[in-house]
């Protein structure tokens, strides 16, 4: 099925595919309350198998994604890539419910993470490729909310699953991953390259790390990217830690403050995606990474009375990151919409690897009996940095993008004046 007529059919296709990345995404975050009942009644593993278990599918991902997404923009068949990835996907969940030798299975998820992220890159691209330059913003906040909605509903709906069986949330995610392949095969387009059409065919040819050459403003939001996966990676097993032992929360207060995190993550970015349509979506990432970078810094800090807000205030900052590096991304990614979501994956896995490891260092390095805080601190302190530092290459990026579509450059330059842009 190629791009749809008229602008309620195309808007209604763009609506169904963010509705099939939310299931896709549900169908991996299913399992993340099962991992440690898995890897104890059924694989009688260490905790060491289960921290692999959750690294090995990013590194899976980041090795599969520029390949899947260099094949989109030459001239792949997305709805059949899709349907076979989901296929993958499919199979490799129900694998990794089998009483398997965990060597076996570690290995099995790396390769579920590389189907799993590379049929997220493929829907990704798609929308960015289906929408209007108009409608960019808003269609690349909807699929960016489905995907966060996901992700925040899913360890909800797998402990629920729990009660059935350890095993039962890879089994609902075989099946979701089954509907993603069926969708694919029915609704995505199969003879349309995921990259522009009438695109020389040399300009296809280039591996997905050679977008960053020729498009260098790729760089600045990729490193965003990277950033704000890497905070995650840092806070989210610190954070849970810290209230416990800083604050003495339970882990239902604990949880309910992750809580506030991912649910106004998720409930904002699509309208974030409206207002990177209407204000320079560069500013609004600019905007995004600075007020989430002060959240961080606060976090250690502040009362336990005032934790909520600031968690809620991270996810609206966090929503305003991710809505605005999706529009970037797709912008100036235009003439090689796969290779650039590919990158936008590959970095946000690489920061979703070091956080966790960065974090644990520290904190067993600068862990001190007489302040329990100590640590945490410092943790918190560099995610927080990592956020800042970004912040003036992030200043130059956007200035430099405002000085190419001043009055002078647009009208009858407006061509060149959009390629100097893309490579600012």
């Amino acid at each position: 099925m190629h791009l749809m007529p008229g602008p309620e059919r195309g808007a209604q296709s763009l609506h169904r595919i963010a509705v099939v990345i939310a299931l896709q995404m549900l169908a991996a975050t299913l399992l993340i309350p099962a991992i440690r009942p898995l890897f104890a009644e059924v694989h009688h593993a260490s905790r060491g198998a289960m921290h692999a278990f959750m690294a090995l599918n990013m590194l899976g991902a980041a090795v599969a994604v520029p390949l899947v997404g260099a094949a989109a923009d030459r001239g792949l068949r997305l709805g059949r890539a899709v349907m076979w990835l989901a296929l993958a996907d499919a199979a490799l969940l129900a694998l990794l419910a089998a009483r398997l030798p965990t060597a076996l299975i570690l290995a099995l998820r790396t390769l579920e993470g590389a189907a799993h992220v590379s049929t997220t890159t493929l829907l990704l691209a798609e929308i960015a490729r289906r929408s209007t330059t108009q409608q960019r913003g808003r269609a690349m906040g909807e699929a960016g909310a489905a995907l966060i909605l996901a992700v925040a509903c899913g360890s909800g709906l797998g402990t629920l699953l729990l009660g059935f069986d350890a095993r039962a949330p890879l089994w609902a995610g075989a099946l979701l991953a089954v509907g993603v392949a069926c969708f694919a095969a029915r609704e995505l387009s199969t003879g349309t390259p995921a990259g522009e059409l009438g695109e020389p065919r040399e300009r296809r040819r280039r591996l997905a790390f050679g977008l960053l050459r020729e498009v260098p403003a790729l760089r600045a939001p990729l490193a965003a990217a990277f950033v704000a996966r890497f905070t995650i990676g840092c806070i989210v097993v610190t954070f849970a830690l810290f209230a416990r032992e800083v604050h003495g929360m339970s882990d239902a207060a604990v949880g309910g403050c992750f809580a506030l995190l991912t649910f106004p993550f998720a409930l904002a970015t699509l309208p974030a995606g409206w207002l990177t349509d209407r204000v320079s979506a560069r500013a609004a990432l600019v905007v995004g990474v600075g007020a989430y970078g002060v959240c961080l810094l606060l976090l250690p800090h502040a009362a336990r009375g005032a934790l909520p807000m600031l968690m809620v205030c991270a996810g609206l900052g966090s929503a305003l990151i991710f809505a605005a590096l999706l529009h970037v991304t797709a912008e100036l990614g235009r003439d090689a919409r796969g290779s650039a979501m590919a990158l936008l994956n590959v970095a946000g896995c690489l920061g979703m690897l070091l956080g966790p490891a960065v974090a644990g260092v520290l904190g067993a390095l600068l862990r001190q009996p007489a302040d329990p805080s100590a640590g945490y601190r410092v943790v918190f302190a560099v995610a927080a940095g990592a956020c800042l530092v970004w912040m003036p290459w992030g200043v130059a990026w956007w200035r430099s993008a405002a000085a190419t579509t001043t009055p002078a450059t647009s009208g009858a330059a407006g061509p060149a004046a959009a390629a100097a842009e893309r490579r600012s």
